[in-house]
């Protein structure tokens, strides 16, 4: 839509606008059906449980879709020999500060404000808001892409790269990142449709994204001979052949979500509502890394049979966790609606089903994992030393499992109503509270590894149960003060 051009009959605003002779004209041919399939007002009178797992599971199975495609990408990486794959290794954290930078932080943001704005029954916003983030993610990936070309050979140093395994992840991480802005636009392009209560498409077109990557990777390395840079390149060419056509659903307006990407002139309060949710939650993410690297360092002076343990335990909550944030996205978008429409009642409903789904499925994880360790365990080592310490891990963080879902889910909610600040200084005292208690335990009171696992599931929990807390009152204050939309037309 251009700026000034008033809704069409099959945008979202006029569903049946009235013409000059007093007949109504038609939606656009995608048909009522669809219309109402994914209208905000339409999804708001959904039950709370159908409503959640309608935009959950989509993003659940991509989610999964992506580990299976990560083990693949590992594998063809390995071929090349260790040096590649510690190249890779050195890379993985950059690669994870951008996923949190555009996914976690700038992808939430315009995903909050979107979903308001349509539960508002404002598109023309909705439309504005979406041009705007993908603006954003454009210019942030550029930036990003060009600050790692600059720092990444004495970053990879500092890090520990050496000789020919620092050139191998210079090189990659180069020519990874220098496609950054096209990673970036995908990742916002999703989180557009799906705060428009559209999950299916892009599950479809991130699906077909993986899919092609896995087929382009090996030829790019092993039968061109490209090495890592064909990696790097296959990624790349991979997202930016399903960008396209994303794009173009959200520029004319024919995506299921029927969004049209509206692009005018810089909106300083636009931008704002989107970076005040979008800055809060990357540096709650980015600070959750931060005690992860601390207490890494500390497990580690036991060795390294209780490092490899630790490692294998936190990566084990990474693989549930992204499971998990298809409950997450859902809540979301669903409570961004709620509280744009002023159902905060809803918004609240959408939460506590979110969450007993959520905590129900990390609940049985957990209690598996607990009584058999090694079902995961011993799919990576069967060393008795790591075997045991990697037991001790799950026996006292596994039960946290459900809480750790419950503080996603209270956090996205939060991110829902336009309100990332109060889960970020939640964040940054619990990391601070665990990282202190685990060193106290083991410095100055010689405990065992067992001690930092006991403080960070005891610091799972407490997260999960002061989040609701603060969620609840958070919602009740809306509730008495009426849910104001702190945006207007840019």
């Amino acid at each position: 839509m251009k700026p000034g051009e008033q809704p069409t009959a099959g945008g979202r605003e006029h569903p049946g606008r009235c013409t000059g002779a007093g007949r109504a004209t038609a939606p656009r041919v995608r048909g009522d059906a669809a219309a109402a399939d994914t209208d905000a007002a339409a999804l708001l009178r959904l039950p709370p449980t159908r409503a959640v797992l309608r935009l959950a599971l989509p993003t659940m199975s991509v989610m999964l879709t992506a580990a299976l495609s990560n083990a693949l990408y590992a594998y063809y990486v390995s071929r090349l020999g260790a040096e590649a794959l510690a190249a890779v290794s050195l890379v993985f954290p950059i690669t994870l500060i951008g996923i949190t930078a555009v996914g976690g932080g700038l992808g939430a943001g315009t995903a909050s404000a979107i979903a308001r704005a349509l539960g508002k029954n404002d598109s023309a916003l909705a439309n504005l808001v979406a041009g705007e983030g993908l603006k954003l993610s454009i210019a942030f990936g550029i930036a990003f892409g060009v600050t790692v070309y600059l720092v990444a050979p004495g970053l990879f140093a500092l890090m520990g790269g050496q000789g020919r395994v620092l050139n191998q992840a210079v090189t990659f991480a180069r020519a990874l990142f220098a496609g950054s802005f096209v990673s970036f636009s995908a990742a916002i392009l999703d989180n557009i449709m799906r705060a428009a209560g559209d999950s299916r498409t892009p599950a479809l077109w991130a699906t077909a994204s993986l899919a092609l990557q896995v087929l382009l990777t090996p030829i790019l390395m092993f039968v061109l001979g490209w090495g890592l840079i064909g990696a790097a390149v296959a990624t790349i060419l991979a997202q930016l052949a399903t960008v396209v056509p994303r794009l173009r659903l959200l520029r004319t307006g024919l995506g299921a979500s029927r969004l049209r990407l509206r692009f005018g002139p810089v909106a300083g309060n636009t931008a704002y509502a989107i970076l005040q949710v979008a800055t809060p939650s990357a540096l709650s993410t980015f600070s959750n890394y931060l005690g992860l690297l601390v207490l890494t360092g500390v497990v580690a002076r036991f060795g390294n049979a209780h490092l490899a343990a630790y490692g294998l335990g936190t990566r084990l909550d990474f693989v549930l966790l992204s499971l998990t944030y298809g409950f997450a996205a859902a809540v979301l978008t669903l409570v961004g609606m709620a509280v744009g429409a002023g159902q905060i009642d809803r918004a609240w409903r959408y939460v506590v089903h979110a969450a007993a789904w959520a905590g129900a499925a990390l609940g049985m994880a957990g209690a598996l994992l607990c009584a058999f360790p090694n079902l995961w365990l011993a799919s990576f080592t069967h060393e008795p030393e790591v075997l045991q310490v990697g037991a001790d891990y799950l026996r006292w963080v596994a039960p946290s499992y459900p809480f750790v879902g419950l503080t996603m889910v209270c956090a996205f909610a939060f991110q829902g109503t336009g309100n990332a600040l109060r889960p970020l200084v939640w964040t940054l005292l619990r990391v601070t509270a665990v990282v202190s208690a685990a060193i106290l335990a083991v410095r100055f009171f010689q405990l065992p590894p067992r001690a930092v696992f006991a403080c960070v599931g005891c610091g799972n929990v407490a997260s999960g149960l002061v989040l609701v807390w603060l969620l609840r009152r958070h919602l009740r204050t809306l509730e008495r003060t009426g849910a104001a939309f702190p945006l207007a037309h840019g």
